[in-house]
């Protein structure tokens, strides 16, 4: 009895230790993070009023409460852009939630940041704990030095206009089946007495298609999920889910619940056995293929992950196998391109359904395009994108459209860690010291700042078609939706080809009709902080449309000008 009380105080007095130490630590840490902050105050840099206990989470949440229900962190640091920084930067200390970050917003600014030799292809540390429970390790996205570029060459012949390309007959027929799908709503548009049963929601839609699409290229799987359910796309979607399930990024009192850590974790084991399944199959056919010297139209990630490790004369290779290192590290970043891939681009192609269909010059002038180089058979132009994917390239208005969707809506922003070597210089000499902080390259501000953009609440597509002479033409670094140096977006060819295809199968046969006022009920909602936008932003992973985009579509009976 004595001996079992013994034990007993001393794990509870282990754990008030343990718990004395963390308590301790953090303390050091915030103290010390305070104590930057408070330094560069008083040396006159910008930043919102400092409080010395709570740095500036104060401000953030004062910022938070302006604005609508569920809106995007982006809105609250974009907020307080424009009270504080006034030189294109400024200072935020909102630790814990957070590392005390420099936001940028103007691109001469951040230009600088991803041209450095030592910052701008370096991801930071807080980076890799934010997509640890997408990836459960380091994947392409986080991994810096020799070990980025190491991945890097793994995965770049996946990403040559070649494959790319052959890639598109199989894009374009899971397009199809989300067109047949928005077929029958628009057949069954007025066919019942309730006006509210003929509107949906769009997005959940695109994701499923773009499920499909991201598990045939990443992972050379069938997934099916327009159809059905699928295993390896559920448990996939689960594991973002339980990452995404608190959006408000004031309110990280989730992190601490051990149910939900539990929950992750074993989510997390079981998508990795489904991933390990389809890299068994893989190899499997990789070693048919070569006894066979068979090849399929295009090469998955996978497959030329699997090609590339087994060709280099590895003991792997020579025993015509993986080991479970190599495993483990696939797994990794088959998540973390599965989610890139398909997460961001469903958000774009949502948003362009907002977007062109908000405008009808913008739509008359994107199908006139289309019938020119399509002609005016709208059901032809799939077999004509399928067998010469190059036709994508003719289109520069559909380009700019996207592009100016892009600027608009950007799906995330930039971050790097700053550096003492790193002080950023405007072109009125004012410093921004980096070191201690992260770099927050804040897209969204940068991309509507009034002071690079000419009318930059508009929606202009033309911005993109202008001369360099023309005052609509973009800046230098304006428009970074795929980021800029060595760390620039790979798949942004990818994305582009896609949404491009995308808009061509959908912008002739369908008119689109956001429906955001009935969704609201009458409520009068406060979009002035959020640029009036109906569709602002919210989180989940990738910035995406308020709602999942509710909608109506039915058949636009367009027909052409074109003989």
């Amino acid at each position: 009895m004595a001996t079992s009380l013994l034990l007993a105080n001393v794990c509870v007095g282990t754990l008030l230790a343990v718990a004395v130490m963390q308590a301790v630590a953090f303390l050091v840490d915030t103290w010390k993070k305070r104590s930057l902050m408070r330094r560069l105050e008083n040396q006159g840099k910008p930043m919102p009023p400092f409080n010395l206990l709570f740095g500036h989470l104060l401000e953030a949440k004062a910022a938070a409460d302006e604005l609508p229900p569920g809106a995007h962190s982006v809105y609250i640091l974009n907020r307080m852009a424009t009270k504080y920084a006034p030189r294109g930067a400024y200072y935020v200390d909102l630790t814990p939630m957070a590392w005390p970050m420099l936001v940028v917003t103007d691109p001469y600014l951040a230009t600088q940041v991803v041209e450095h030799p030592l910052v701008g292809a370096y991801k930071p540390e807080e980076l890799y704990a934010w997509f640890h429970p997408i990836t459960n390790g380091q994947s392409l996205f986080t991994q810096n030095g020799a070990a980025w570029k190491h991945g890097r060459d793994y995965f770049l012949p996946f990403f040559s206009n070649q494959n790319l390309d052959a890639s598109i007959p199989f894009v374009v027929g899971q397009m199809t089946i989300f067109r047949e799908k928005l077929r029958e709503k628009a057949a069954n548009q007025g066919r019942t007495k309730s006006r509210s049963s003929d509107m949906f929601v769009l997005e959940p839609l695109v994701l499923s298609m773009m499920n499909d699409v991201i598990g045939k290229l990443v992972l050379n799987a069938d997934l099916g999920t327009q159809h059905g359910s699928n295993p390896l796309a559920e448990t996939m979607l689960r594991q973002l889910q339980l990452k995404f399930a608190i959006n408000n990024p004031l309110d990280n009192i989730g992190q601490l619940n051990p149910l939900k850590k539990f929950n992750m974790w074993n989510n997390s084991r079981i998508l990795d056995s489904h991933i390990k399944t389809q890299i068994d199959t893989r190899l499997q056919a990789y070693r048919s293929e070569k006894t066979q010297d068979e090849q399929n139209d295009f090469k998955s990630l996978l497959d030329v992950a699997l090609e590339t490790h087994m060709g280099r004369g590895s003991t792997d290779s020579l025993q015509n196998n993986v080991s479970a290192g190599f495993t483990k590290t696939l797994c990794s970043q088959m998540r973390m391109f599965f989610f890139a891939g398909y997460d961001s681009t469903a958000s774009t192609m949502a948003y362009c359904c907002y977007t062109v269909w908000k405008y009808p010059e913008v739509l008359r002038k994107i199908r006139a395009e289309h019938d020119q180089i399509f002609g005016v058979n709208i059901d032809s132009a799939t077999n004509t994108i399928s067998e010469n994917p190059a036709i994508l390239n003719s289109l520069p208005y559909t380009t700019a459209v996207i592009k100016e969707t892009m600027r608009l809506f950007p799906a995330a922003n930039g971050i790097r860690h700053g550096h003492r070597d790193l002080v950023l210089r405007d072109k009125e000499g004012n410093e921004f010291p980096t070191e201690g902080c992260s770099v927050q390259m804040l897209h969204y501000a940068t991309q509507r700042n009034p002071k690079v953009w000419v009318r930059p609440r508009e929606f202009l597509p033309e911005r993109f078609l202008v001369e360099p002479e023309h005052e609509l033409y973009p800046a230098k670094g304006a428009w970074r939706p795929f980021e800029y140096g060595p760390r620039l977006c790979t798949g942004q060819q990818l994305v582009m080809k896609e949404v491009k295809a995308f808009l061509v199968l959908m912008a002739r046969e369908f008119d689109i009709k956001e429906c955001y006022d009935e969704i609201d009920g009458g409520r009068k909602l406060d979009l002035s902080h959020v640029d009036f936008e109906k569709a602002h932003l919210v989180e989940a992973g990738a910035a995406h449309p308020r709602a999942d985009f509710p909608c109506r579509v039915s058949f636009s009976r367009y027909h052409s000008n074109t003989t």
